[in-house]
């Protein structure tokens, strides 16, 4: 198995990291968190056929992308807003620039920038290289949006609700 290293970015102070996410999704597409920061998370995913959308071409889905986004920036909000709960997506845009290009790792870096009571602003990049973003999404994840742990984003049994 190839391992992930999350790219370095200027100006971004992550520590890496090594952790498979629990979601069903993210177990699906393979996703890995590679990097943390106090508002930042970084993923990667390995390119493998299941992924592909086209078979002629080789790019990767674009619903893997989205589905890329959507769970690091889950993970974002998270981590920013130790929410004792899990998040749940209210508004997701994804804007794609170019095609996830066959037989690279796909990487996610997601920020939340603003957090109030019960909803957190997210902006996120996917790309192979950082300067040449695949796609960017923005959105909002309502807080505490039910009663489950955010435990299986990091693979904890319970986080503390005190």
């Amino acid at each position: 198995m190839q391992d992930l290293i999350f790219p370095k970015i200027r100006g971004v102070a992550l520590t890496p990291m090594s952790h498979p996410t629990h979601t069903p999704m993210g177990r699906k597409i393979g996703l890995q968190f590679l990097a943390a920061g106090p508002e930042h998370i970084g993923s990667g995913l390995i390119y493998a056929a299941k992924l592909v959308g086209n078979r002629h071409t080789g790019v990767v889905h674009g619903g893997v992308v989205t589905a890329l986004i959507d769970e690091t920036a889950g993970a974002a909000v998270v981590q920013r807003t130790k929410s004792a709960y899990s998040v749940a997506t209210l508004d997701l845009r994804v804007d794609y620039m170019r095609p996830a290009r066959p037989e690279r790792p796909l990487f996610c870096l997601a920020h939340c920038h603003l957090a109030t009571r019960r909803i957190a602003f997210f902006r996120a990049e996917a790309f192979h290289t950082p300067s040449r973003p695949i796609a960017v999404g923005t959105g909002t994840f309502m807080l505490g949006a039910n009663q489950t742990s955010p435990g299986m984003i990091w693979g904890m049994e319970e986080v503390s609700r005190s």
